[in-house]
């Protein structure tokens, strides 16, 4: 569409909630290059709720607060079609994804072309 990209951080606490209860085997990460140029990156780990830091999904959303991770960001995934060739910062974010959630990352969308696509 040509309309600039927004990203917002990830939330892995209410991802490894909807893998559990849908049974998801690997998670697609779609529009990685949309992190590119960001000099910290940040991953929702848990949540702070009526004054305690929870680790899953209370059904009161509205009084949550994220508690996050940050990590370091890397230049540029644009274009990169193979996973030992990202840059070490999105690989570890990556990884970082899959231990919090327990459930592998199995593609990898590194642009709005469909062939930069990484398949683990």
């Amino acid at each position: 569409t040509g309309r600039p990209r927004r990203c917002g951080w990830f939330d892995a606490v209410s991802a490894k909630y909807a893998c559990r209860l849908n049974g998801c085997d690997e998670l697609a990460i779609m529009k990685l290059d949309v992190l590119d140029g960001f000099e910290k990156i940040k991953i929702c780990t848990a949540y702070e709720y009526e004054g305690e830091i929870i680790d899953f999904l209370p059904s009161d959303l509205e009084n949550v607060k994220p508690v996050y991770k940050e990590m370091d960001g890397w230049e540029s995934v644009v274009g990169i079609k193979d996973y030992d060739k990202l840059p070490t910062e999105a690989k570890n974010y990556i990884e970082t994804i899959e231990d919090l959630t327990g459930t592998k990352v199995g593609i990898i969308s590194t642009s709005p072309d469909r062939a930069d696509t990484i398949i683990r």
